[in-house]
C-alpha cells in the first residue's frame, strides 16, 4: 500500500515540487539540480524503499552542484534515521 501511494506521487511530482519542498529546508535548489533530482526520484524511488539507494547516492553526488549534494545528504540522513525507527 505504502509503495503505491508512494508512486502515484513520485508520477506527479514536478521540478518546481522539489523546489518547494527545498525552500522548506533552507536549501535553495537550481532548476538544473531539481531536474537531475526528479529524474533519480521517477526512475530510482523504488531502490530507496528498499534500501538499495547506495549506487544512486554516489551517482548523484557527482551529478548535483557540491553544496546541493552536501546540504541534501544532510537531509536525507536525518530522514533515514527518523524514519527507520
Amino acid at each position: 500500500m505504502n509503495e503505491y501511494l508512494i508512486s502515484e506521487y513520485i508520477k506527479k511530482m514536478t521540478t518546481q515540487d522539489i523546489i518547494n519542498f527545498g525552500n522548506k529546508k533552507n536549501i535553495t535548489i537550481p532548476l538544473s539540480d531539481a531536474t537531475i533530482l526528479l529524474s533519480y526520484a521517477k526512475k530510482y524511488y523504488k531502490d530507496f524503499l528498499n534500501n538499495k539507494e547506495q549506487e544512486i547516492i554516489k551517482e548523484l553526488k557527482h551529478e548535483l552542484s557540491p553544496s546541493i549534494y552536501k546540504d541534501l545528504y544532510k537531509l536525507y540522513i536525518e530522514y533515514k534515521i527518523k524514519y527507520q525507527k
